[in-house]
């Protein structure tokens, strides 16, 4: 573990890789080993220290007084001001490279880079800069035409802060239109406004917060976005606020921070510390990276867990874990049975009698904050370790969010896994790899955010901790293995494997590095439970047998038994398994039973309008789900001849999938 303070490490950084960081096209080596000291600095000391450029401001300061001095901070430290051409494409070649990727640059509004459509693209080759249809440019995240005045293409048109890589078409498609709120992927609301995706709209919240204070009046709040004033700045709206909590500073964000400043000599201080809104214009607590209230009257490793597996489900108790004691607004409380409020919550424990819950009812809402410690758990000899639990969220739309955070020191805290809104009536699984942290003593902590409304009860119950595979508790996990050997196309690879929520519990891929005809084994550790192993082809001639012999096989890692297998399929192929301690001996016969088994359905129309109609191969029965992008039910029901009713559905990408009580098979389609 880094030990130096902030200041000593970014000293380091500077003076041994950011001033030749600039030379990006000459030296992909340099600009590697500066994101890896990066992410060493932004992730391993966590801010936890002031940094050094905040030495001449006062941040005991609130409200007016603390905007007004972060602006004549970001206004006096600006030495430099980029050229549109070439200047800002250099820039964002450098500031936005996917941090698991120096090849490709991330795209703002982007989600899926497997789904055969470039506008939804993630990512895209650093490279494949312009103005083709396939290629990515210039997004003013502040639109020109929004400023007043126009912001034009110099001055705050060229300030890399608000500017970001975005698919051609899609930075088309979002035009001028002012943020709103939304959920799932990016796209137009249904009053014409756009969301920008609960990945980005974190970062557009920070980045609209520093056009605010570094160009004042030319670039207010209020002008890009819809929402409600917040009390004594009508400039600034809720919206941002709100974003700015639910959606923890990213990986991204810390890495475009310090090579902007070495670009054009500021930073952007709501990237560093989330906080600093909160302090000026109040709303929902945001993430406090500087650590002035993000302890929350915290007492690192009070209790330690060194024996695993470890179990807790709250029998009336809270076991190692504690309340917060400063910092939030409200405690979680322990609950048998229902809680007291209706249409929210659960009716029951997952597991035992008793679970936690957050009770949201008056005076707890709106935008209030419960938060609740683990025990520190000491892995410093544990080569893997995963953190599971059951969670419950069933209320209203707006019901708020629930975090799992993770921290090194007690003081700086990284989200390592969310939700926000209504999940179902039902307990839902979370599994949380925490093998980054292996080596390490790391505490955890359930953050949890009320919305806007009384029903939003959350539900935490059955939490488990292993470094191998029994989770304990009375439940077992399994090690399974995925070999994939690839065709002469990996690059069109890709998988994942869905609980029977229809949630991505993991995913690789594509594979563009792989040789042709390579095989890698992938091994995860599951939850007991029956999942859907995905795997898609961008192409959609599948991995065999038109252009080489691939094929992909998940075992049981423990018993070396088949779960399922195949290679030749057209865009997708999904088959189901099982593993618990009731299948640990499934065989490869029934496997192969269950594959022959045809099952399929069809639909229209697509794209969607405000209805569609489900059309089974055969004429069982099946049970129906339509899912989004984040993998949350949106309705579901029994398949039955009358057409399934979705005009209240936002237009997006979504998924149907029908189980026919055996398999499960899921289409995407796109509703208008």
């Amino acid at each position: 573990m880094i030990t130096s303070d902030y200041s000593k490490l970014n000293k380091i950084v500077i003076a041994s890789e950011l001033l030749t960081f600039t030379k990006l096209t000459n030296s992909q080596h340099t600009m590697k080993k500066f994101l890896l000291l990066l992410v060493m600095v932004s992730t391993l000391t966590g801010f936890g220290q002031v940094p050094s450029y905040y030495n001449d401001v006062n941040l005991s300061l609130t409200g007016q007084s603390l905007k007004n001095e972060l602006a004549t901070k970001v206004t006096n430290t600006q030495t430099n001001t980029l050229s549109y051409t070439p200047g800002v494409w250099d820039a964002l070649k450098q500031a936005d490279l996917d941090p698991t990727n120096s090849s490709r640059v991330i795209l703002i509004y982007g989600f899926n880079d497997t789904d055969g459509n470039s506008t939804t693209d993630r990512t895209r080759g650093v490279n494949n800069n312009g103005g083709g249809s396939t290629d990515w440019n210039r997004e003013h995240v502040y639109p020109k035409s929004l400023g007043n005045p126009n912001l034009g293409t110099t001055g705050p048109g060229a300030d890399v802060h608000h500017l970001r890589p975005s698919d051609v078409q899609r930075n088309s498609s979002r035009g001028s239109r002012k943020f709103a709120d939304g959920s799932g992927n990016s796209g137009t609301t249904s009053q014409g406004h756009w969301y920008p995706g609960d990945e980005f709209k974190g970062d557009v919240a920070r980045m609209m917060m520093f056009m605010y204070i570094r160009y004042g009046n030319r670039c207010l709040p209020s002008n890009v976005g819809i929402g409600t004033a917040v009390s004594g700045d009508a400039d600034m709206i809720q919206l941002f606020l709100e974003w700015n909590a639910e959606d923890p500073v990213s990986q991204l964000e810390l890495q475009r921070n310090p090579i902007i400043e070495n670009l054009q000599g500021n930073r952007n201080p709501f990237i560093d510390n989330p906080a600093f809104a909160t302090q000026i214009w109040g709303g929902p607590q945001a993430e406090d990276r500087f650590g002035n209230t993000g302890v929350g009257g915290n007492t690192h490793c009070s209790s330690t867990i060194t024996s695993f597996p470890y179990s807790e489900s709250f029998e009336n108790t809270l076991g190692a874990w504690k309340q917060a004691t400063s910092g939030d607004d409200f405690n979680w409380a322990t609950r048998s049975g229902s809680t007291p409020s209706s249409n929210t919550g659960p009716s029951s424990a997952n597991t035992g009698s008793y679970y936690i819950f957050m009770e949201s009812s008056t005076p707890n809402y709106s935008n209030k904050r419960a938060i609740i410690y683990s025990p520190c758990y000491d892995i410093t000899n544990a080569s893997q370790a995963t953190f599971s639990f059951k969670y419950h969220m069933y209320g209203a739309s707006a019901m708020g969010s629930l975090a799992l955070e993770a921290s090194l020191d007690g003081t700086s805290w990284t989200s390592i896994w969310s939700k926000s809104g209504n999940q179902g009536n039902s307990w839902q699984t979370a599994s949380v790899d925490l093998g980054s942290y292996s080596g390490e003593e790391v505490q955890l902590r359930f953050n949890g955010i009320t919305g806007t409304t009384w029903q939003g009860d959350m539900a935490v119950d059955a939490v488990n901790f292993s470094t191998s595979g029994n989770t304990g508790g009375g439940s077992t996990t399994s090690d399974v293995t995925l070999r994939i050997t690839f065709d002469n196309y990996p690059e069109e690879t890709s998988w994942e494997i869905r609980n029977d929520n229809n949630q991505v519990v993991y995913s690789g891929g594509t594979y563009g590095s792989q040789a042709n005809g390579s095989t890698i084994n992938v091994s995860r550790t599951m939850d007991s439970g029956c999942y859907t192993l995905i795997v898609k082809d961008v192409y959609g001639d599948g991995i065999c047998c038109s252009y080489g012999n691939g094929s992909y096989a998940l075992t049981d890692t423990s018993n070396g038994a088949l779960l399922v297998s195949g290679g030749s399929f057209g865009a997708q192929d999904s088959n189901s398994f099982c593993v618990d301690s009731a299948t640990r001996n499934f065989s490869e016969e029934i496997v192969k039973e269950n594959i022959s088994t045809v099952f399929d359905f069809n639909f229209y129309p697509n794209p969607v309008i405000g209805e569609v109609r489900i059309e089974l191969d055969n004429t069982g029965d099946a049970d129906y789900k339509v899912v989004n992008q984040m993998g949350q039910v949106i309705k579901a029901g029994k398949v039955i001849k009358e057409p399934i009713q979705l005009h209240e559905l936002p237009s997006g990408m979504y998924f149907i999938s029908v189980n026919d009580g055996k398999r499960t098979v899921s289409k995407k389609f796109v509703k208008e």
